[in-house]
């Protein structure tokens, strides 16, 4: 190393020093020592609350997903992301807590996640219309795929989309995920790294210096590995380019003279095929050229334009050889007729003999076929038979007179006389088996003219019934053209389809098209409300049975039951009421209203359950039953303890609290207050659920 390169390197790295004390002393100030920790949040009107700020430039497809599913289902989805889930018991008091701070209602789903805690939690209102099943299928199928693969974005996107999927009855599709980043976790992470940093300060700047001297290496390298990941480089394609434009270029001026001694060999009329090509050739040299051009000159060009450029050239150049290349091939085969003529001969007469032997059947079926059908349903093949004799008459006598034309001396002129000889057998082979192809397309018309005649006769009754409806009637205006239109093909087709059953089934199958079309919708329309009647009857039964049996159990327990449960029944029964009355005007309204009717009941169930084990009766003593507690938990003296406010009742847990029993929490606590307020379909205390329920974990 010079000397100057010496002053350069120690200047450099003074400089380089005092960057990176200043950026570190910058990044020791803004580095946080632990992840922030966040208690219920206030979403402040908004849908999308992301404290962790990990949606970044997704956030607008978030919201468009959020929008769909407002506008398709009638269900807001509200989604919140904190690095932590703090102040409250687990992640679903804080989730249930959000909802109840924000007075999210029975359509509201709220989806919070702790990004660094890595934990999630949905929490919906018990009136929602899914179940506890079809929220944890949400979850293991939609939410958590996402969430392991850190696609924050992706796990709202696909909670709306199996949402929607859920509420219409339809199977959970595999959810879109994109892989991203995971967030930086807390717990002093902040000053591990710095120290890292610190103490890795001088490697650092030792290895910026180094890749300053060696940048052209390190820049041939990058360049190197890229073209091993996304094709060749540009420094490959331009020596490709090169070589292929001299090998085209070379070979547009061999077969210009190629085709001078072709001409002069075999004639104009052989080689016009072959003048035809070379010009195609060179208007793609021309082409290349001008784009090498563009290339070479003094204005800069993007890496995107030079690389599309170059493979432009590439793609040219190979198309134009391939070509050049079968006309060469073509030409050696003609050489070698004029060498050798005897083995393409004796092929020739074979093939014209075998043909011959052919055409009495062709012609057979070709006069069984103009008896049974129209002119223009054979107007393809009528002329058939007598084209390919003349044909084979052609082939013949060009081969028998090339004896003579070598004997003459013109073998130049012979070969292409051979050539073409090759060519009418061929055809003349082709015209016969057209015969046949025809024969068997017009007895399959036959056939599916039958059936088409009979799918638009089924159409245009169809049709018509629906006309006699109500709703149908409105679209005669639409419905009624595209029915006279059918029934004039129908019976056009049942006159002349015998005779031309090609035609005939075409002309069908245009008109009946529109009306198939204008009858899809309602065809659909009727196999979704089959479909509706059958749920509709089985939920409605389904509902009608919890009702009861709830009733059942609320009557005979009703010294404990308190004011939520019988909100609860009241809304189910009031919504069984409305589904029956809907059953025949609107199945869909009325599926919809029993199932909530269901869920009502099945809620009403669940908190009926943990007011009687919560329940904690008043004192019987000293009356004559002996089984006081009994008699007041069935509201048999309640009356007889009221009122005077001396002996309360109290119990804590929400829907879905506690541990013991059938599904409710059997603590009993003096200090707790009942969290249920009359009317209302959603808890407002700070019990552990609210009275709201959902779905979660760790991811």
């Amino acid at each position: 190393m010079s000397s100057s390169d010496r002053r350069r390197f120690s200047s450099l790295s003074s400089r380089l020093l005092a960057g990176v004390g200043l950026v570190l002393a910058l990044f020791a100030f803004q580095v946080p020592s632990a992840a922030t920790a966040t208690g219920p949040v206030d979403l402040d009107g908004a849908y999308i609350v992301d404290r962790s700020s990990v949606l970044g430039s997704r956030a607008g497809e978030v919201q468009d997903a959020l929008d769909d599913l407002s506008a398709d289902e009638s269900v807001n989805l509200f989604v919140v992301y904190v690095d932590s889930f703090t102040g409250v018991d687990d992640r679903q008091a804080w989730a249930d807590d959000t909802a109840i701070k924000n007075d999210l209602g029975v359509n509201d789903v709220l989806l919070a996640v702790a990004t660094d805690d890595r934990l999630y939690q949905v929490s919906v209102d018990p009136g929602f219309s899914l179940d506890d099943a079809q929220l944890s299928r949400l979850a293991t199928t939609s939410i958590q795929p996402s969430l392991r693969e850190n696609d924050w974005a992706g796990a709202a996107i696909n909670t709306a989309t199996g949402l929607g999927e859920l509420l219409r009855g339809d199977d959970l599709s595999a959810p879109v995920i994109t892989p991203g980043q995971e967030t930086a976790t807390g717990s002093g992470g902040g000053s591990t790294v710095l120290t890292w940093i610190l103490g890795g300060a001088v490697v650092v700047v030792a290895a910026i210096v180094g890749l300053v001297f060696l940048r052209r290496r390190t820049k041939a390298l990058a360049e190197s590995a890229r073209s091993r990941g996304s094709g060749p480089s540009q420094k490959d394609l331009d020596r490709q380019v090169g070589r292929l434009l001299v090998q085209l270029d070379d070979a547009t001026a061999s077969s210009e003279q190629e085709l001078g001694f072709a001409i002069a060999q075999f004639g104009d009329d052989a080689t016009a095929t072959f003048a035809q090509t070379l010009e195609s050739a060179k208007q793609k040299v021309r082409e290349s050229f001008a784009l090498k051009q563009r290339l070479d000159d003094s204005t800069p060009d993007s890496a995107e334009d030079r690389r599309a450029w170059s493979l432009r050239i590439i793609d040219l150049c190979t198309k134009a050889d391939a070509e050049l290349d079968a006309q060469a091939e073509a030409f050696a085969a003609l050489r070698e007729l004029e060498k050798n003529p005897q083995p393409a001969l004796a092929a020739i007469a074979t093939g014209v003999a075998a043909a011959r032997q052919t055409a009495p059947r062709a012609a057979s079926t070709l006069a069984s076929l103009t008896a049974r059908y129209a002119p223009h349903a054979l107007a393809t093949v009528i002329d058939n038979a007598s084209q390919a004799e003349r044909l084979l008459s052609y082939a013949d006598a060009t081969a028998r007179a090339v004896p003579d034309l070598i004997a003459a001396g013109r073998a130049s002129e012979a070969a292409v006389s051979i050539q073409r000889a090759q060519g009418a057998v061929a055809q003349a082979g082709v015209l016969f088996s057209a015969i046949d192809t025809q024969a068997t397309a017009l007895q399959n018309a036959v056939a599916s003219l039958t059936s088409a005649i009979g799918e638009a006769s089924s159409d245009t009754a169809e049709a018509r019934a629906l006309l006699s409806t109500p709703s149908g009637a409105a679209r005669g205006a639409e419905v009624n053209p595209l029915i006279a239109q059918v029934e004039a093909a129908v019976a056009q087709a049942q006159t002349s389809g015998p005779s031309d059953p090609v035609a005939a089934l075409q002309s069908l199958q245009s008109a009946n098209g529109p009306l198939d079309a204008a009858l899809a919708v309602e065809r659909e329309q009727a196999q979704r409300l089959a479909r509706t009647q059958e749920q509709l009857s089985r939920t409605l039964a389904a509902a009608s049975g919890t009702i009861s049996a709830v009733k059942e159990y609320v009557v005979t327990r009703r010294g404990a039951v308190s004011v939520d449960a019988r909100t609860r029944i009241a809304e189910a029964e009031r919504l069984l009421t409305e589904a029956y009355g809907l059953q025949t005007t609107d199945p869909e309204r009325a599926l919809a209203s029993a199932t909530q009717a269901n869920r009502f009941a099945q809620t009403a169930d669940q908190s009926a359950r943990i007011d009687v084990d919560a329940y904690s009766p008043p004192s019987s003593r000293g009356w004559p039953d002996d089984d006081g507690d009994s008699a007041a938990l069935g509201g048999l003296l309640g009356g007889l303890f009221s009122g005077g406010g001396s002996t309360r009742r109290s119990y804590s847990g929400g829907l879905f609290g506690g541990s013991s029993g059938w599904g409710g929490s059997s603590r009993s606590s003096g200090s707790s207050r009942s969290s249920r307020s009359s009317g209302s379909r959603r808890s407002s205390s700070s019990s552990r659920s609210g009275g709201r329920r959902g779905s979660g974990g760790r991811f």
